[in-house]
């Protein structure tokens, strides 16, 4: 019987169970999205045992309908990669019970502890142990404000895990944080890769460091499947499963990437930009850049991200398309908004489309706007826009990271925008790049999935499992006048950008 590699993906909308052969095709995706809670503003939560339920229900899905698709049986599942959206968090007792709801990673409470800890100086102190910088729904920001105001649920807890880690323990009994999850924290030592003392004790919360588990490599075995969780998934008993990574390194590794000049992007919910480097050259604040350990022995993950991308314009389809066309699909939507798109050309409007709808990737305040809108526009007008805003918010964040004279050669391209030729030939307009699309459309729980490879000894390293999984399904290439008026509308919306700036700044007089 041949074998087949499982990538569990908890993502920050959508839980996904993808099955794949040895040779990377996608046999079958199981996906449900798990109920969000928003107990007050800002703040995002889910429920542990909704949050089980789904991935039982996924995982057994996906066996069904590999088995209708190929005649694939449990026991030919080689091994279980994990993954998940990194940061947010997970409090458990001793028993993997939840002791409170999980916080998801769009959650924004910790704004007030990151706010704290910089003006006393502490992030900085901390950022020498860590290389990061803080920010909300980190690991650090968000166990310091429940140790300010859910004090007893802290101490009622056994570990602080992520949600992929929340899964393995369900699965295999073991408490467990993956490496890169751990490097994101805000709480682990990069150079030594452990948790690190002093990083809680200036964070004042010494009594923390005791519920960090073990860390646990990528491709690494973590555990293996329990009886208990093979009567709720229908996995075999025994059945191994690898460390995993969070979502940003799983997305990265399916992509292809080994080398520091191939810039990896995922545009969906959110705007996800990121490359490997062999150091880490940024001092405090220098740059915005996130900077953890990555899934490549001897790498840095550096990102930009924020949640500013084709989320906006699922807004304005739901919003304003869909009202007078009730009876059309999604696909017929989407459709719509890619001849409206193509229409209007480039040169032909000044419409700008800031897509802060969700989240501000410049004042924290910030908010989604148009600019430059005049009579004459119509909706086609404004659906351009969007398409542009988003692609535009991309390439600030590539503009940042490419800070120190960097250069890409090659940018890889996955999430939502790439089911839109149009957004995708605009991508590699504006980047003035050849944007490469991998055929494989849920390419975190591939990742996951090539590190579960790994882990079982299938493939002797991530340059084979790459080599034998990862295809690229087709390149866009730049065109060279377009990109020279994509160059001059892109000075046009980062002025506008600033113009936000100014706005939010003028509201709080």
């Amino acid at each position: 019987m041949g074998k087949y590699l499982m990538g569990l993906d908890n993502g920050g909308t959508v839980t996904k169970c993808g099955i794949y052969s040895l040779d990377g095709q996608e046999i079958c995706v199981a996906s449900k999205e798990p109920k969000l809670f928003t107990p007050k503003p800002d703040f995002t939560e889910r429920e542990g045992a909704e949050v089980l339920a789904v991935n039982y229900e996924v995982i057994r899905e996906a066996l069904k309908l590999a088995e209708e698709e190929v005649g694939m049986r449990p026991e030919q599942i080689a091994c279980i990669g994990l993954t998940g959206y990194g940061n947010g968090i997970c409090l458990v007792d001793n028993k993997g019970t939840l002791t409170r709801n999980a916080i998801v990673s769009t959650d924004d409470r910790g704004t007030e502890m990151v706010a704290y800890y910089r003006e006393k100086g502490i992030e900085k102190e901390v950022y020498n142990y860590t290389r990061q910088t803080m920010w909300s729904a980190m690991v650090s920001s968000l166990l310091s404000w429940l140790c300010r105001y859910e004090r007893e649920v802290v101490e009622s807890s056994a570990y602080v895990l992520g949600i992929k880690d929340y899964i393995r323990y369900h699965l295999t009994g073991e408490f467990q944080m993956e490496f890169t999850e751990a490097s994101s924290s805000g709480l682990m030592n990069v150079t030594t890769h452990r948790f690190e003392s002093e990083v809680f004790r200036l964070l004042e919360i010494p009594q923390c460091e005791v519920l960090m588990p073990e860390i646990v490599g990528c491709d690494e075995v973590s555990g293996y499947i329990t009886e208990e969780a093979a009567r709720k998934t229908g996995l075999s008993v025994g059945t191994p499963v690898a460390g995993g990574c969070f979502d940003v390194d799983g997305a990265m590794l399916a992509s292809g990437i080994l080398d520091e000049q191939t810039l990896c992007m995922v545009a969906g919910t959110w705007s996800i930009n990121e490359y490997l480097s062999p150091e880490w050259n940024w001092g405090y604040r220098k740059t915005t850049n996130s900077v953890s350990l990555s899934y490549l022995p001897g790498y840095y993950l550096v990102e930009e991200s924020t949640p500013t991308s084709a989320s906006n314009l699922a807004w304005f389809v739901e919003e304003f398309i869909k009202v007078d066309r009730k009876d059309c699909s999604q696909e017929e939507l989407y459709a719509y908004c890619n001849e409206a798109a193509q229409r209007i050309k480039p040169e032909e409007s000044e419409v700008i489309f800031v897509p802060y709808l969700f989240s501000s990737a410049t004042h924290p305040d910030g908010k989604g706007s148009f600019l430059n809108l005049a009579g004459s526009h119509t909706r086609e007008h404004l659906i351009r826009a969007i398409y542009e805003g988003v692609v535009f918010s991309s390439a600030r964040h590539v503009k940042m990271l490419k800070a120190g004279n960097r250069e890409f050669a090659l940018a890889r391209l996955s999430g939502g925008l790439t089911k839109s030729e149009v957004w995708t030939q605009m991508m590699s307009d504006v980047l003035n790049l050849p944007v490469e699309v991998i055929k494989v459309e849920e390419l975190s729980a591939l990742g996951a999935a090539m590190c579960g490879g790994v882990a079982a000894g299938i493939f002797e390293n991530y340059r084979e499992a790459i080599e034998k999984m990862v295809e690229v399904e087709k390149c866009y290439e730049p065109n060279p006048e377009v990109s020279e008026i994509y160059k001059r509308k892109f000075a046009r919306y980062e002025q506008a950008l600033r113009a936000i700036d100014y706005f939010c700044e003028e509201a709080l007089l």
